[in-house]
């Protein structure tokens, strides 16, 4: 008689959580996504932020529970620039320059009556969880610091220290990690029944932690 063992609740949420993250990514960036049905009468972009709060749910949890399997990290992304609204007198400079605003705010950094807006030096910074789970699997989950910083402990602190920097392209702009899901997958794991399994999970995950 064979016995059936039951995978760990961990190993379990990974699996649809790595499901749910390439729905979000085919809402996101694939624009046959505003012709696929839906039970939801929501636009590509709203179907993906709501499937992304999901997940931020979700690796909460999985952090939450303290396993040995989990540990947290941070992609460190660019250093942001500083942005610049240029003043009355500003503008007229750069029409005489036959430059552009940004063109001469970039040149000239602006003077003191511009005004700035800086954002946080890891704006572009990602957290990553790693769930390390041996011959069960292996998956890697981000969100941005500015998300994950009201749940996570602080960057660059011992529980998040970091682990490397963000993918670029030739020209330096940052890679997309995370890949939209095949139309195989959308067929054999329809998102309705991806977003139950990972609201389930998260139950039986929650139970086996309090």
């Amino acid at each position: 008689m064979s016995t059936v063992i039951e995978e760990p609740p961990i190993v379990g949420l990974c699996r649809w959580l790595k499901l749910l993250d390439e729905w979000a990514t085919f809402y996101e960036t694939d624009p046959k996504s505003e012709r696929t049905p839906s039970r939801e009468d929501l636009s590509a972009f709203d179907r993906a932020q709501s499937l992304y709060l999901l997940k931020e749910r979700a690796i909460q949890t999985l952090y939450l529970s303290e396993s040995p399997s989990v540990s947290l990290g941070i992609l460190e992304g660019p250093t942001p620039k500083t942005r610049i609204w240029l003043c009355e007198n500003c503008r007229n400079q750069a029409r005489r320059a036959n430059l552009s605003p940004a063109e001469y705010a970039e040149l000239s950094g602006g003077c003191a009556k511009c005004q700035r807006e800086g954002l946080e030096n890891d704006y572009y910074s990602l957290y990553i969880l790693n769930v390390d789970y041996g011959a069960l699997g292996n998956w890697q989950f981000h969100t941005p610091v500015p998300i994950g910083q009201s749940y996570f402990p602080a960057p660059r602190s011992e529980a998040a220290p970091v682990v490397g920097r963000r993918p670029v392209d030739r020209q330096g702009k940052m890679t997309r990690l995370g890949q939209p899901i095949s139309a195989a997958n959308r067929r054999q794991y329809p998102e309705h029944s991806v977003v139950w399994h990972v609201w389930d999970a998260i139950k039986t995950l929650k139970a086996e932690i309090v």
